[in-house]
């Protein structure tokens, strides 16, 4: 059995431009962990990687919202369907549309919130970390950065959430998980699955 056997981890990503690294590796080790996973999108599309990835979402974000009460049910264009119980761990993937498409969203940032506040584990990678920005999830805490690349709005919107920039690689501060960028998503898959074995709740 993995050690992430019986725990859901949702994994956020872009509705395109994502990058493929950020979500296939964490994906993968999440997996051999038997995590359940669900990959969230704000649009049922195929969404459309940074290089050659394509990844179809299991869920509409909005749609997980309702999972944070437990089960429920969701009446859409399909009928009816059961969201499935508490997310354990959410992760958001960055990539250049990160910044279009996930930044600003308000579903996102209420969901993040209320993971962290209820004292589950939140993580972020890449410019995903924007997101965490935008929630007010940062404010005084290091957050990974690589300034020398960085561009311009991801520094902007870290200084607008008061986040104070590192060069570490990975930074773990109280249930949130936060990584530079694809070149460390082994290590920050690992990280992830430590903080969401640690949960014991599961509402």
């Amino acid at each position: 059995m993995g050690r992430l056997s019986g725990k859901n981890i949702l994994i956020i990503i872009p509705k395109d431009y994502y990058d493929e690294e950020e979500l296939e590796i964490p994906y993968e080790r999440f997996k051999s962990e038997d995590a359940n996973i669900i990959v969230a999108s704000a649009k049922m599309k195929e969404a459309v990687g940074m290089k050659t990835g394509r990844r179809m979402p299991d869920r509409l974000i909005v749609d997980c919202m309702e999972g944070i009460t437990g089960d429920s049910y969701v009446t859409g264009g399909t009928g009816t369907r059961q969201v499935k119980a508490v997310f354990q761990g959410v992760v958001v993937v960055g990539g250049s549309g990160a910044r279009i498409y996930l930044w600003e969203d308000k579903i996102t940032r209420l969901l993040i919130t209320d993971r962290h506040k209820s004292e589950f584990v939140v993580a972020a990678i890449g410019q995903g970390l924007g997101c965490l920005a935008e929630a007010n999830l940062v404010e005084a805490l290091e957050v990974p950065v690589n300034e020398n690349i960085a561009k311009k709005p991801f520094l902007k919107i870290l200084e607008k959430g008061k986040a104070l920039l590192s060069d570490e690689d990975l930074i773990i501060h109280e249930r949130l998980v936060m990584g530079k960028d694809s070149s460390i998503a082994e290590a920050f898959a690992q990280a992830v699955i430590d903080e969401v074995e640690k949960i014991t709740k599961t509402r």
